[in-house]
């Protein structure tokens, strides 16, 4: 399988465990020239723009350095272009999710609130 296969299991494995969260799925795979977010989803009056990591090889202690800052920018940026192009979530909760999808027989880890926009 390749890394891009991978990652496509890892992206569905993530949406089934927001669906299964309650949350609705607005899009995937959002790419402007500035960056890509994985996942967007909304639930009530929250908007989470979420990555998504195929983790086989972090330990659950340094999950959390598992994004890099020039990522955590990019996906910061590409969210700005979303909400500009999306004015109906104006007033929403903002976060920024990640999600580590383990290769087999392990859940998937979900750190709410991963980072935020610097300011």
């Amino acid at each position: 399988m390749t890394s891009a296969e991978k990652g496509k299991k890892g992206e569905e494995e993530a949406e089934r465990f927001f669906l299964g969260a309650g949350y609705t799925v607005l899009a995937r795979n959002y790419r402007k020239p500035c960056g890509e977010i994985d996942l967007i989803v909304q639930k009530g009056d929250g908007l989470v723009f979420a990555e998504v990591k195929r983790w086989t090889s972090y330990a659950e202690d340094s999950l959390e350095q598992g994004i890099p800052q020039r990522k955590i920018r990019r996906i910061v940026e590409t969210s700005k272009c979303y909400l500009y192009e999306h004015p109906q979530f104006d007033g929403f909760s903002i976060r920024y999710d990640v999600l580590f999808v383990p290769g087999t027989g392990r859940k998937v880890h979900h750190i709410q609130d991963a980072f935020r926009e610097e300011g």
